[in-house]
């Protein structure tokens, strides 16, 4: 399997949300901070901390056959201001294969190597400061690269402190990186594609892990302690909180802390007995009690008569007996219009007219006619009412008025009034609050208060329903909707009054210490089931908390990377270990180094990155830097970067800072020409102070048919890393050695058009000792054809050849020219009297010219 199909089967056993950023990884390349945000969210709802997430994991579909893509390669940098002390306004040009940034110590290459390692790969970042030396250390640096992504591209830009993922693959080495190599355990940051996903999925399970700690750490703090403090030691209650756990059931807590009606008098009721038998005189006590008990025995009559006059049914019933008077009354009055006749005075047979009827009655029966029928209609009777005799109409009449009220309807009517009345008397004549209820309150509430308060707010309350109903009664009308319900309190007044008749018999019998400290131990649990309900939030809280604290745990252990640094070695080993160790040693062989045993050793991984160090074969134990001169190590660091390099199908730029400052003769040709062979397939940036070494690259360069763009940066009055495209005097190559002179000579000559006599002398004589320089490298270059070449250390015998065709005037132009330049060379101090002119213009110019054409003579020649 490729790498990627390994790592999507290894996958599958991951947890959903590393599955969802490998995905997101191979898709995309990086993990923003919102997929940080979203894959924390979806590792906190595989635990119940967050509401349920899609997740779309990484599937065979996401993992397509890719490389590292198009190389990258650096075109310029453009520094306008605010680094180091380089000029402002500077352009550097890079060529795309081998470049040579040329400049002396102080010149300004570190600053722009700086800049290079703030943008691109390296091991070792710099901070970048402003000019310190200048005081302009707070001027933000401007500054920009522009590179390209593969052949014929369009140009893109970097600028300061953005990021930028195409410039993160062109690497730069430096003293610093050759030191980390040689001193320090190196992950591969060049890998195959596919491995670095460990690297940043580990690195995603350090920002999610930070995340759910931070958001744990809020959870910290437990308000357990606060209710702990409060309840009873040893009580049930106490050992059940000292083993909450997240596993605890909330049913649980909540049952332990459900009380009675029944468990809370019965605490109560231990409290006061402990109290009690605590007293001086037990027997005056119970005396008290006693007579408390036939207080509280009468209020629970009264409160008894309070509610059943109170009740639901003694309120129905009166509403009903009204409603059933009415519709007698309504029969009634049918009655009576069917039964008297017309033309009779206006109420006859009503309310008035009936009691005017019972009251004839009781005259004529008690007073009138005793002992006889009422009404007594015999001969010679007179009329009860008004006294006159009675002719045979008016004692019909009197005995039709007497059958209408001697109904059966009508003594109905009456009985239901009488009813009525007797109901709506209870109403109005009902105490809810007698003195003796008041007096007997006060008493409770002394040792009772929440008992005596709810009494007293039970009879206020029925005090108002007693009101309402009676108003609704006299009014005749309906029961409002808003009408106080019954509150019954008799159940308290009783239970009281057990208690009360407990102490009593508590006293009465009295209590050895093992009842007292049952009773205490009792009085104990169920003060603490109490305090346990007054606090049963807190404590439901906490269950809570310990439950999202432990849920957050197991989401910070689906973030331990050692699953993902265990399968990064695998395959490390099984992709890179390998490669990597036959690379360096390869390296090794290129830069000709043999004499000391060294190897790339595998230490183990860490956080989803497998390790390597530079160990000595056969001594391991020892540190490189103790047996190993800087020149060794130097070597030993670039075999180890170019190895590193082999790992990753990836041929973006390189950029080298003075790879050899510390390197003998030995290894500064086998460097160079390891450089140079390299900028055959990349470009290759070398940043270096050493003459010696820039001309081993230009000569490796001609040998190997490499492109070089040469760069010079110097140090001037604007400030330094002041850049051009020429390269030092003493780096020319003898044509461009001509053309610089060819370029002097004009400013020469034009002082002396400008009469500048000593200015011009000046300059002629400086020329003339460049020109004898230009004739020695012409002789080492040109005429024997670079078969010895100063600082080099072989001989070129292959092309000893080439000068079997020197001349006699070959020779006699090179003593000619040279006896000439060293005729006019600064430092000879010649007698006045031979003193001779300096040649002009004219005759400078044709001694430059004689060099060129001598030159340009030999090599069509030797065409």
């Amino acid at each position: 399997m490729t790498v990627l199909q390994e790592i999507l089967e290894w996958s599958q056993e991951r947890p959903a949300w590393q599955r969802d950023a490998l995905r997101r990884l191979v898709l995309d390349g990086e993990l923003s901070e919102e997929d940080i945000d979203d894959l924390t969210e979806i590792c906190k709802s595989s635990r119940g901390l967050a509401e349920q997430r899609d997740v779309l994991p990484l599937g065979r579909e996401h993992v397509p056959d890719r490389t590292a893509g198009a190389p990258v390669s650096l075109v310029s940098i453009f520094h306008q201001r605010g680094v180091n002390a380089l000029a402002d306004n500077q352009t550097l040009r890079f060529g795309p294969g081998l470049t040579v940034v040329y400049g002396d110590n102080g010149a300004g290459k570190t600053g722009y190597i700086r800049i290079l390692k703030n943008a691109c790969r390296t091991r070792v970042q710099e901070p970048i400061l402003g000019n310190i030396v200048f005081g302009n250390k707070t001027n933000a640096p401007v500054v920009s690269i522009k590179y390209k992504v593969g052949e014929g591209s369009d140009l893109r830009e970097w600028t300061f402190r953005s990021e930028d993922p195409f410039l993160s693959r062109v690497s730069v080495f430096d003293t610093k990186c050759a030191a980390f190599y040689l001193t320090e355990k190196t992950d591969v940051l060049f890998r195959p594609f596919g491995l670095d996903l460990f690297d940043k999925l580990a690195k995603a399970c350090k920002a999610v892990r930070t995340k759910l700690e931070s958001e744990q750490r809020l959870l910290n703090a437990s308000t357990l302690p606060a209710v702990q403090a409060m309840i009873p030691d040893g009580t049930d209650v106490a050992n059940f909180l000292a083993k909450v756990s997240s596993l605890t059931k909330p049913e649980d807590v909540q049952a332990l802390a459900q009380l009675s009606k029944e468990d809370e008098n019965r605490l109560e009721f231990l409290e006061k007995s402990l109290l009690d038998l605590q007293a001086n005189d037990p027997q005056k006590l119970v005396q008290q009690l006693t007579v408390r008990t036939d207080r509280v025995v009468a209020l629970v009559r009264h409160l008894e008569a309070v509610e059943a006059a109170l009740s639901d049914d003694a309120v129905k019933a009166a509403f009903e007996t009204r409603a059933k008077g009415l519709y007698k009354s309504e029969e009634a009055k049918r009655l009576r219009e069917a039964t008297f006749p017309e033309g009779l005075l206006a109420g006859t047979g009503g309310d008035t007219w009936r009691a005017f009827w019972e009251s004839a009655r009781r005259f004529s029966t008690e007073q009138a006619y005793p002992g006889k029928p009422f009404p007594f209609v015999e001969e010679g009777a007179k009329c009860s009412l008004c006294q006159q005799s009675l002719d045979h109409a008016a004692a019909h009449r009197l005995k039709q008025f007497e059958e209408f009220v001697a109904s059966a309807l009508e003594q109905e009517l009456r009985q239901l009034r009488d009813d009525f009345r007797r109901q709506r008397e209870v109403f109005a004549d009902l105490k809810t609050m007698t003195e003796a209820a008041e007096e007997t309150l006060k008493e409770i509430r002394i040792e009772h208060e929440a008992v005596a308060d709810a009494i007293s707010a039970a009879l206020a309350s029925n005090e108002k329903r007693r009101v309402t109903v009676l108003l609704a009664l006299k009014e005749n009308k309906d029961l409002d909707a808003d009408c106080p319900a019954l509150v019954s309190v008799i159940a308290d007044a009783e239970s009281l009054l057990v208690q009360i008749e407990e102490r009593i018999k508590t006293l009465r019998a009295g209590a050895n210490d093992q009842v007292r400290r049952n009773m205490t131990a009792e009085a104990q649990e169920l003060r603490a089931r109490k305090i346990l309900a007054g606090n049963l939030q807190m404590v439901l809280n906490e269950i809570e908390r310990q439950k999202k604290y432990a849920a957050y745990s197991l989401c910070i252990d689906d973030t331990k990377t050692n699953t993902i640094t265990a399968k990064s070695t695998s395959v490390t080993k099984a992709v890179v270990s390998q490669k990597l160790k036959q690379s360096f040693q390869e390296e090794l062989d290129k830069l000709s180094f043999d004499h000391v045993e060294v190897e790339l050793k595998e230490i183990g991984g860490k956080e989803g990155v497998f390790h390597h160090r530079l160990i000595l074969t056969r001594a391991p134990g020892v540190e490189l830097p103790k047996v190993a001169s800087e020149g060794e190590q130097r070597c030993l660091s670039i075999a180890a970067f170019f190895a590193e390099l082999s790992t990753a199908d990836d041929l973006s730029g390189i950029v080298f800072d003075d790879p050899m400052s510390s390197l003998d003769f030995q290894w500064r040709h086998t460097v160079a020409r390891r450089l140079v062979e390299e900028s055959k397939k990349r470009q290759v940036i070398v940043f270096t102070h050493d003459v010696v070494f820039l001309l081993s690259l230009r000569q490796y360069a001609d040998e190997l048919g490499v492109e070089l763009l040469d760069q010079h940066v110097r140090h001037l009055g604007i400030g330094s890393g002041v850049c051009t495209d020429e390269l030092p005097w003493v780096a020319l190559p003898v044509k461009k050695k001509i053309g610089y002179l060819k370029k002097c000579w004009q400013e020469a000559a034009r002082r002396s058009r400008d009469r500048d006599q000593d200015g011009y002398e000046k300059e002629a004589k400086f020329l003339y000792g460049l020109l004898r320089e230009a004739w020695e490298r012409a002789i080492e270059e040109v005429l024997l054809g670079g078969i010895v070449v100063r600082y080099r250390p072989g001989v070129q015998t292959q092309h000893i050849a080439q000068i079997a065709d020197i001349s006699p005037d070959d020779c006699k132009s090179v003593e000619i020219a040279m006896t000439k330049c060293s005729t006019w060379l600064p430092g000879h101090d010649e007698a006045a009297a031979a003193r001779a002119p300096v040649p002009g213009p004219k005759e400078l110019e044709a001694d430059i010219r004689d060099l060129e054409n001598w030159v340009d003579e030999i090599r069509k020649r030797r065409k």
